[in-house]
């Protein structure tokens, strides 16, 4: 029996032309047994979500996906709401056999593992329990900036809080599964404050370096209740995209990694490290956790 690897990546953004060329790029022979996972962003056209799918199934055996902020955008008045969106990209994903719910891969191999997307959004500080806000000085608490204030739609009366609430409760049936083999999870949105900044941060050196002062990620970053839906489960690894950093950090037991490709000026001016050589790899059934 073949070994499968998992490969990682996030925020594909392939509405621009570099990021096309990069998944046009990859290789169709290193990655033919192997599994993708997709957290999030590829793009908010459906024509254009598709088409990638389709590339990427011609260069990896399986792939996995949760939506981000961008796929539930709407721009040309073809949905009424960000939900009926998710339902066509659920479609989307179907037709296309791109997977959205638990599956476990390496069955007879000595490193199994079980592959959990878990379904999230943000919560703003004024929306309520559960946001990631750490106050910034300086900071348009407006978020003018923000393309979801303008693309995002939600069919009932309440906040991002409740569109929180409705993706997590698509987590339910997916936390009461028993898993016989370790969990690798994956989310767009981050579950942690710590994960918004590399180890050692220092606040004054990154306020030096701040492309964008006014604007505080943190507002929109994720959500504390996802973290406990991760430790319901008991993952091992977990995945997320969003920030467009890529890093790994160990926290209380659980490997966090982000590997996300972004746009392409973030990867020109540095902020982008270490997608040079593609997706990263996560896991390899014959051997386990590959992503030190």
């Amino acid at each position: 029996m073949t070994a499968v690897r998992i490969f990682a990546l996030s925020d594909l953004h392939v509405d621009n032309l570099p990021n096309r060329k990069w998944v046009e790029q990859l290789s169709r022979q290193d990655y033919r047994e192997d599994l993708l996972i997709i957290a999030g962003d590829v793009s908010d056209d459906l024509t254009m979500l598709e088409r990638i799918f389709r590339q990427l199934r011609e260069r990896f055996a399986r792939l996995a996906f949760v939506p981000g902020n961008h796929e539930l955008w709407i721009r040309q008045n073809r949905f009424t709401h960000s939900l009926e969106k998710w339902e066509r990209v659920q479609e989307v994903c179907q037709q296309n056999g791109v997977l959205v719910k638990p599956f476990k891969i390496g069955e007879g191999d000595s490193h199994p593992v079980w592959v959990v997307p878990l379904f999230s959004w943000y919560i703003r500080p004024e929306e309520g329990e559960g946001s990631l806000f750490l106050p910034k000085p300086g900071e348009d608490q407006s978020l003018r900036m923000w393309a979801d204030n303008y693309y995002i739609r939600w069919p009932f009366a309440g906040n991002g809080a409740e569109a929180a609430r409705y993706f997590l409760r698509m987590n339910e049936t997916t936390l009461k599964q028993s898993y016989d083999a370790p969990v690798i999870s994956f989310s767009h949105f981050l579950p942690r404050q710590e994960l918004m900044f590399p180890p050692n941060f220092d606040p004054t050196e990154a306020r030096k370096r701040d492309r964008y002062p006014s604007f505080n990620f943190s507002r929109v970053a994720g959500c504390i209740q996802l973290e406990r839906q991760i430790r319901l489960l008991g993952s091992l690894v977990h995945i997320y995209g969003h920030q467009h950093r890529n890093r790994h950090r160990l926290l209380e037991g659980v490997h966090y990694l982000s590997h996300c490709l972004g746009y392409p000026a973030e990867r020109e001016n540095g902020q982008i490290e270490g997608i040079e050589q593609g997706p990263r790899l996560v896991w390899d059934t014959s051997r386990g956790f590959a992503a030190l």
